[in-house]
């Protein structure tokens, strides 16, 4: 049994109940705190929280996708053109391209960086992105999709595929505005749609990843439930918050564990 103890350990508890909160408001954003949350407040290993994010978001958003599917919200198409890319991408991601890693990158002999480090270096990046995009979203006109533009679409796909198997990041930050642009989808339905792609992709990842070692049964499980229990409540709030500032107010968030992520990495190997 994973020992609560320390004021880290109960914010971390906290936060997966707002990691479950903006997965079911935003279909984004949760994911990606995931990893620095299991890591710097559950004392997890980088490589061992990356696999125990992909289950945590995977079951979480499965939740999510089954009440949008109650409430008619999701549109299957998508689905299939960006699920069976991504899909495929995750699998060979998880099962090929992790494996090779290296242990460590050698600049030099005073110069060397853990696969730890370089992980989170390259996950506080990422965050930095998304968290730019979240805050500062770019105005662009629905396309609807047709053969002659499905190829930005698999391309995502793809793109949200290696993302979670690498990094255990779901992609909902790239997956709702596909949904939007090129499927011309409402943003409700959109975050369903998103929300059947990261559980689709999520949970077949860790299905296939069979290198790691979960932490704990016992904490994964009750983790997972709080974030679940941030996702029903999002259901009964969704109305009542204006999405558009609560997602610009989750950008800011993303944008400071980044730059804070490439801070602690920086000094810690100093």
């Amino acid at each position: 049994m994973f020992p609560f103890d320390s004021l880290f350990h109960i914010i971390g508890l906290l936060l997966a109940f707002v990691i479950g909160l903006s997965l079911g408001l935003l279909g984004s954003g949760g994911s990606a705190i995931t990893v620095p949350v299991l890591v710097y407040f559950m004392g997890i290993a980088p490589t061992q929280a990356i696999p125990d994010s992909v289950f945590v978001v995977g079951v979480t958003s499965f939740a999510g996708a089954l009440y949008n599917l109650m409430k008619k919200q999701v549109a299957w198409k998508p689905v299939l053109y960006l699920g069976i890319p991504s899909v495929i991408a995750a699998l060979v991601t998880r099962r090929f391209l992790v494996p090779l890693l290296p242990a460590s990158i050698n600049f030099s002999s005073s110069i060397i960086i853990s696969k730890d480090s370089y992980l989170m270096l390259l996950f506080a990046i990422l965050l930095i992105i998304i968290a730019r995009n979240m805050i500062r979203p770019r105005k662009i006109d629905a396309v609807v999709i047709h053969s002659k533009n499905i190829l930005p679409a698999i391309i995502a796909g793809i793109v949200v595929g290696i993302l979670i198997g690498l990094l255990g990041i779901g992609g909902g930050f790239l997956i709702v505005p596909v949904l939007v642009i090129y499927f011309n989808l409402d943003m409700k339905v959109a975050v369903g749609t998103s929300l059947w792609l990261i559980t689709l992709n999520s949970l077949i990842s860790f299905s296939a990843d069979t290198s790691h070692e979960v932490y704990s049964w016992n904490f994964l499980l009750i983790y997972t439930f709080l974030t679940v229990i941030g996702m029903i409540v999002s259901w009964s709030i969704a109305k009542k918050i204006h999405a558009d500032k609560l997602k610009v107010i989750a950008g800011y968030v993303i944008l400071m564990i980044g730059i804070l992520v490439i801070v602690e990495r920086i000094i810690g190997s100093a």
